[in-house]
């Protein structure tokens, strides 16, 4: 009755817009196990590379190395706010909860959770969509400091100051889920099983760190692997494949759905995007910026003058086109900086961009990566090939809270 009279009133007037598309989207859901994955802040991440240094003495060593150590140091503690605020209300609840971090992460957490709960940016919802293997488990970030992270994948900022707000919507049903789509992998050939590593490992240095990579347990090494392995990890954002050192020339060999027939691409590297990465990386690659529209435009008519408004509301257009919806099926894949010359030509059934719904890519590079969402990564050298897909089984589910 009350679902009637809202959609009555929605009927005659607008006031109740927002309250009919959110209105009792989902059942009431209160989680009984929570996974809190909190941020290491970069205070606390210092605070671990210099363990023997005196609070002043850091202090003056990040100012001598130009870092704002206020700044730093403020949004530490609003890291710790939105943890310790979300614990409080936990424990309000009686709901269990375990805190990880990136250091002492466990996947046997992420399967007792029943609710996987990121606090910091989208690195850390990254690195927790990671550790998801299925889309029934959901997942929902807080944005701990929007001052410092714009939070595409998190909660709207207004849920910082609000997080009592956020778990009352849950149990009141004012939520949607929003399956996002994932990317699978599929490596075929040798060297397939090397050990993974983070890229976090390979940038930044300190005796005691060491990040997380979730291994699948090892095997007699006298017994023969198989040829054919489907990685654990699903990407959210994109699948990045080229060389390890950025000034080497990445060849690969790549094919569209399911061609029997491989293109050789000579570039920078390869980007597969999902929807959600379509936001991120995809768009820094692909983007124009007003200098070239404005180039453009004066070579296809010089005679025509724009406006800078008029070029900065183009540009804006064009790149806007780029994103598309988080749980669209397809995948879009770029070529970054790809070489075409009169003695290399490509194929011309090989844009720089392009959809698809599954790609196979061989590598004949020499010391080369296959990283998934800037994060867990796996040797790609000469000879390896990778499948990468879309399947619905995949898709990560998210609560999507009202703005």
């Amino acid at each position: 009755m009350i679902g009637g009279a809202l959609q009555l009133l929605h009927y005659h007037g607008n006031a109740y817009k927002n309250l009919q598309v959110f209105r009792r989207c989902e059942s009431s859901f209160v989680p009984k196990r929570v996974v809190i994955l909190a941020k290491i802040s970069r205070y606390y991440f210092e605070k671990l590379r210099e363990p023997n240094l005196k609070e002043s003495e850091l202090k003056q060593k990040l100012i001598d190395r130009g870092s704002n150590y206020d700044a730093m140091l403020a949004s530490h503690y609003a890291n710790k706010t939105a943890e310790n605020q979300t614990v409080e209300i936990l424990r309000k609840m009686n709901i269990e909860y375990r805190i990880m971090n990136r250091l002492n992460l466990d996947h046997r957490a992420f399967v007792w959770a029943d609710f996987i709960l990121p606090i910091g940016g989208d690195g850390t919802f990254l690195l927790a969509s990671n550790l998801i293997f299925d889309n029934c488990k959901p997942i929902m970030g807080i944005n701990s400091d929007p001052t410092s992270s714009e939070g595409f994948l998190m909660l709207p900022v207004q849920y910082t100051k609000k997080i009592p707000e956020i778990f009352e919507l849950l149990k009141a049903g004012q939520f949607r889920y929003l399956m996002r789509t994932r990317i699978r992998i599929t490596l075929k050939g040798k060297g397939i099983w090397n050990p993974p590593f983070h890229m976090h490992e390979k940038g930044r240095y300190s005796c005691a760190e060491r990040f997380y990579v979730h291994q699948e347990p090892q095997t007699n090494p006298s017994i023969e692997l198989p040829n054919e392995r489907r990685l654990p990890w699903l990407a959210l954002n994109e699948v990045f494949m080229g060389e390890s050192l950025s000034a080497r020339t990445s060849s690969l060999q790549m094919t569209l759905e399911n061609e029997e027939r491989f293109y050789k691409v000579k570039s920078s590297g390869l980007c597969v995007s999902t929807g959600t990465g379509s936001t991120s990386w995809h768009t820094a690659i692909n983007s124009l910026s007003p200098q070239t529209i404005k180039e453009l435009l004066k070579e296809a008519n010089p005679e025509k003058i724009y406006s800078d408004e008029e070029i900065k509301q183009i540009c804006k257009a064009y790149n806007k086109k780029l994103r598309y919806p988080p749980e669209d099926p397809r995948l879009c894949y770029s070529i970054r900086d790809m070489i075409v010359t009169n003695t290399w030509q490509t194929s011309k059934d090989i844009q720089p961009r392009g959809y698809c719904n599954k790609l196979t890519i061989r590598s004949q590079c020499f010391d080369a990566g296959l990283v998934l969402d800037g994060g867990i990564a796996v040797p790609f050298n000469d000879g390896t090939i990778a499948v990468l897909e879309v399947h619905p089984e995949d898709a990560l589910r998210t609560i999507v809270l009202p703005e």
